[in-house]
């Protein structure tokens, strides 16, 4: 298992359309990953659950990932979560 402090960094926060590619990423590997906050615990392969999270910029999450590409998803979501996505394609 391995985790991180990260920090949403998408001016509009975690809403539908970054909700989806941020799953989209995440269904690519074959750990477990989620974001955890004091409240909540996300699965970052959900898009609803994401959506849920209603996290906006600026908001720092953990991300825990476990499986054998957890060091890959980890850095997958770091990578991700640090950008605007508007406009991002996949």
């Amino acid at each position: 298992m391995v985790r991180a402090k990260l920090t949403v960094m998408n001016e509009q926060g975690i809403h539908l359309g970054p909700a989806n590619i941020i799953a989209n990423v995440a269904d690519k590997f074959d750990s477990q990953i989620h974001f955890q906050t004091e409240y909540m615990d996300i699965n970052a392969k959900s898009i609803i659950s994401l959506v849920s999270g209603t996290f906006r910029k600026g908001d720092t999450v953990l991300c825990v990932c476990s499986g054998p590409d957890e060091k890959a998803a980890l850095t997958a979501m770091r990578d991700i979560l640090s950008r605007d996505l508007r406009g991002a394609k996949l």
